[in-house]
């Protein structure tokens, strides 16, 4: 085993491994490349030391998502993503211990599925969304992310992570033709029956062209200037509950009414431009419970009188020095649709989770449902949606510098996923506007214009019920079987075989 061959195959891994991290940054060609060189790497490798080192590779790539993304110093963050680096790591070591032991082609299927079944153990065990898979980074594949439909996010994952070890397969061939055709042709036929089943569905299946005209709203630069200028006055931090609970209410509601004016103003002009669903940032606008009623009643009237959909988000802070990330929706008659509390607080907010339970409410223009922000990294919380027959999911959110174009990209998937539009209104981010085949019917960058709003037309149809949206993570439980099943076929064999080796050896 040659190191002097090996080591340059594992810096360059390790480079292409942090390029394919979900960042702003990401490169989804990357994600396709690193596996074939760290696993090329590693079968050069004792295992042992070989494994170690994909393991730094992965930590590596891994601090640099927590550095850039500014979550380096969120405590629970970094445990769970280092946890991601170990998860990430298993794939490697099963691919280098026992491939090999397998008939060769189905040995391939070791890497992938089992890569599928460390991204979906990541999902269930640490609680933070659908981060760390290989089919988020490749958002832009409009063909190749329609798979989605069926097996979730993580039948991209599967693909991308197969070609990796497809072509560990022909390189232990030296690439030899006659050696390797029958493998190139399979995995070529499975690629394109992909691909092509994915453009059918974009060409042939194509959204209405009816559509509803949605407005996303967010504060001015103005507005936000006298609010921080303001609340600086008031109290310390304006997201501590605490302190707003123990500030002049007079001067908390003064400052606060810099931002909420602004919204309210926002919505009058949309609506009178014609939109028929408005949907609010999240926590932008801020609203002691005293004053919640005079609030509803402001947004009520314009409802009322322009004959729109108002979704409004909120922290809406109580007496008790208590805080909850709100979304209400004040429907054209006046009425209160739904309240919804964010059922997944980022680590960083400090509020209680809401229920889970994912709201809809009918409208002239289709079933409509929210989540805020942080919930559409949630696959199972979007599926609930679609199960609930929502046709257009709007997502209130939040984000920063470092963030801004990550969750905006992940709702491309649950779109597909689930079969519905989404309109995700985002202040300090990417505010988007996405399609039920993941087409991008608007985007803004919070950080690229001085009006942060977003028109958008979007398709009226019912949604489309995806396999997926309706079995949810079947194929991911298939992946984690099967990798069981190829493991265990090599370890069986090999325990039958012992005794007979230790008479050998004996007689």
């Amino acid at each position: 085993m040659s190191k002097t061959y090996s080591n340059p195959l594992w810096i360059a891994g390790t480079i292409l491994a942090i390029g394919a991290v979900h960042t702003n940054w990401n490169v989804p060609l990357a994600a396709w490349l690193f596996p074939v060189l760290l696993l090329r790497y590693l079968r050069l490798r004792e295992p042992k030391a070989g494994i170690a080192r994909v393991q730094l590779a992965l930590t590596v790539s891994v601090s640099f998502w927590l550095i850039t993304t500014g979550l380096i110093g969120v405590p629970v963050a970094v445990f769970d993503f280092l946890f991601l680096s170990v998860l990430q790591t298993v794939p490697f070591a099963l691919d280098r211990l026992f491939a090999r032991r397998l008939n060769p082609l189905i040995g391939t299927l070791v890497f992938p599925a089992s890569r599928v079944a460390a991204e979906y153990l990541f999902v269930l065990i640490a609680g933070f969304g659908s981060w760390g898979t290989f089919g988020g980074t490749q958002h832009q594949n409009l063909a190749l992310i329609q798979t989605a439909s069926v097996t979730g996010v993580y039948g991209v994952s599967f693909v991308v992570a197969w070609f990796s070890s497809m072509v560990n397969w022909a390189w232990d061939r030296d690439f030899r033709w006659p050696a390797i055709w029958k493998g190139v042709i399979i995995y070529a036929c499975f690629l394109l029956a992909v691909l092509g089943a994915g453009c059918v569905r974009l060409l042939f299946f194509p959204p209405t062209s009816t559509t509803v005209r949605v407005a996303g709203i967010g504060p001015s630069r103005r507005a936000e200037r006298a609010f921080k200028t303001a609340v600086g006055q008031a109290v310390k931090r304006y997201w501590s509950a605490e302190e707003v609970a123990g500030a002049d209410p007079v001067r908390v509601r003064d400052a606060f009414a810099y931002v909420n004016d602004d919204l309210i103003a926002g919505t009058k002009r949309e609506a009178k431009a014609g939109a028929k669903l408005i949907l609010w940032p999240e926590t932008q606008a801020r609203v002691l419970q005293n004053d919640l009623d005079a609030l509803l009643q402001r947004v009520k009237s314009i409802a009322l009188d322009e004959d729109v959909f108002v979704n409004m988000a909120f922290a809406l802070y109580s007496d008790d020095a208590g805080i909850r990330n709100v979304a209400m929706l004040i429907t054209p008659s006046g009425d209160l649709a739904w309240t919804y509390d964010k059922s997944h607080p980022t680590p960083m907010e400090p509020m209680k989770p809401g229920p889970g339970d994912v709201p809809t409410a009918m409208s002239p223009y289709g079933r409509l449902s929210t989540v805020i922000c942080y919930d559409a990294d949630f696959p199972d919380l979007m599926r609930q949606a679609a199960r609930k027959g929502a046709d257009l999911m709007m997502a209130p959110a939040d984000d920063w510098s470092g963030f801004e174009h990550l969750h905006a990209e992940n709702v491309v998937l649950r779109a597909v996923e689930n079969g519905y539009s989404i309109v995700r209104q985002s202040s300090h981010g990417v505010s988007t506007a996405v399609d039920s085949h993941g087409r991008i019917i608007a985007s803004i960058n919070y950080f690229a214009t001085d009006d942060p709003s977003m028109v958008a037309g979007i398709p009226l149809q019912p949604r489309i019920r995806t396999f997926y949206s309706r079995h949810g993570d079947v194929f991911a439980w298939l992946c984690i079987f099967g990798a069981a099943v190829l493991v265990t076929g090599t370890i069986v064999p090999l325990s039958r075989r012992l005794p007979q080796m230790s008479n050998g050896v004996g007689s």
